[in-house]
């Protein structure tokens, strides 16, 4: 058995291996410090010695512990797995008698017009070439339409316009009872026209539009009747079915 004498720190070999204290590590005999982990004797004692025998005392094997189950994340994936999914809205099936049906087409109005010369005025202003084809009223430089009641400083001029040809067509509508006065007020208007408006060459004639032929008319209209045109004017009528 080896022994230690008094005041002396260094261990005697006592037959068999040293071991370090701390670690387990065996240690060369003699030695005060633990190569492995540098462990020393405390308090001036000598390192720990273990016998061969007391290996049960020495760890061989170590093993982490073991990982942490993820609980939450677990739940939640199931969580999610079994939620019932919200059902979608469905679109309203389409119902055939709520179908909009086409607005039926409007039949067109026969046009409406007042009777008296004023309103055979009217309908002739909106639509010359009732008068005669090719017709169109008198415009300015900017297109717009003058020649309706045109006024001269020898009366009104119901229509001015010009024919196909570029010349001056003066058209008047008589009132009811008037005679051969309407040569006389036609000249005037087309005598002015020539003076006024027309160019050298141009042709300028007159129109006048009457109900009923005067009695008084039939002379006074043969002497100017290469100038003036008198035509008698009929209204037609359009009877259409009306639903009830």
């Amino acid at each position: 058995m080896g022994l230690e004498r008094a005041g002396s720190r260094r261990p005697v070999d006592s037959g068999g291996p040293m071991y370090c204290e701390t670690c387990h590590e065996r240690l060369k005999t003699g030695a005060r410090r633990c190569p492995s982990c540098g462990h020393a004797a405390q308090g001036g004692r000598d390192l720990g010695s273990a016998s061969v025998r007391d290996t049960t005392a020495i760890p061989t094997s170590y093993s982490l512990p073991p990982a942490p189950t993820l609980v939450k994340e677990e739940s939640k994936v199931a969580e999610a797995k079994s939620e019932t999914p919200k059902p979608q809205p469905r679109a309203a099936a389409p119902n055939p008698s709520a179908a909009k049906k086409p607005a039926p087409t409007p039949r067109r109005a026969a046009p409406s017009f007042d009777l008296s010369a004023n309103g055979i005025r009217d309908l002739l202003i909106a639509h010359p070439e009732l008068i005669e084809e090719g017709l169109s009223i008198l415009t300015d430089d900017d297109g717009v339409e003058i020649g309706a009641r045109f006024k001269t400083s020898v009366g009104k001029i119901d229509l001015l316009a010009r024919d196909r040809s570029s010349g001056w067509v003066v058209i008047m509508v008589a009132e009811p009872g008037q005679g051969k006065e309407l040569v006389g007020e036609m000249l005037q208007l087309i005598g002015w026209v020539r003076k006024h408006l027309s160019s050298k060459g141009q042709e300028v004639r007159g129109i006048v539009l009457v109900d009923s032929v005067p009695e008084d008319l039939g002379y006074a209209a043969a002497a100017v009747s290469d100038t003036v045109e008198f035509n008698r004017y009929r209204i037609g009528v359009t009877l259409e079915k009306v639903d009830v």
